[in-house]
């Protein structure tokens, strides 16, 4: 069997299976019919009186029974396997299967070259995309460790404490600005007044007393 293995290859491919295996069940199915008919036919046997034919004939007759009928069994499949084999599971030698067509043509040598070139471009094309992929890792791993420094700055900086004087120099600013501003309109005030005494010809007696008023 060793050597019809790489002749059924194609068919193999053909059928899903190889002529052989197919062989090889369908003798053993009819092998065991041969056997389980052989042994109805001793137990019919044995039932026999034996005043009519003894149990050493019975075993006697099985025996040549089995002789008799191996020997038909083995000359028949060996022409049922020349038969299977070499005509009905025979794969011809002008039939291709549909992934073998494309094999028919040949392929030139300018065809060869243009593949060659394309391999060749394809592996420049590889490693470039290989290289822009580390490129890339080492981005990410920089972009990651600027994060990374970026919120342990937020974590030592944005803390409780200091938001709370934060926001308690925040209500100093506006207090102080508050004051800037009523400061800035009393001394409108005064100047304004300052000058109306002036032109009026008043003491600058008055103008204390009104600086007393406006600051009161």
């Amino acid at each position: 069997m060793a050597c019809l293995i790489p002749d059924e290859q194609y068919e193999t491919q053909f059928f899903g299976f190889s002529p052989s295996s197919f062989l090889d069940g369908v003798k053993g199915l009819i092998l065991d019919r041969l056997s389980e008919a052989t042994e109805q036919l001793e137990g019919h046997l044995a039932q026999i009186p034996e005043e009519i034919i003894s149990k050493e004939e019975v075993s006697r007759g099985i025996g040549l029974l089995r002789q008799q009928t191996d020997s038909n069994y083995t000359k028949t499949m060996q022409k049922l396997e020349a038969h299977i084999l070499g005509n009905v599971m025979k794969i011809p030698s002008h039939v291709l299967l549909p992934s073998d067509v494309e094999q028919q043509s040949q392929v030139s040598a300018p065809d060869i070259t243009l593949l060659h070139a394309e391999m060749e471009k394809l592996r420049i094309q590889l490693k470039n995309e290989k290289l822009m992929q580390a490129k890339l890792k080492d981005e990410l791993q920089d972009i990651e460790q600027v994060l990374e420094e970026q919120q342990k700055m937020k974590t030592e900086v944005f803390n409780e404490g200091w938001i709370a004087q934060l926001e308690e120099a925040k209500e100093k600013l506006l207090f102080v600005q508050g004051n800037d501003e009523e400061t800035l309109a009393v001394a409108a005030a005064i100047q304004k007044k300052a000058a109306e005494l002036q032109i009026s010809g008043s003491t600058p007696n008055a103008v204390q007393i009104l600086t007393n008023d406006v600051l009161k």
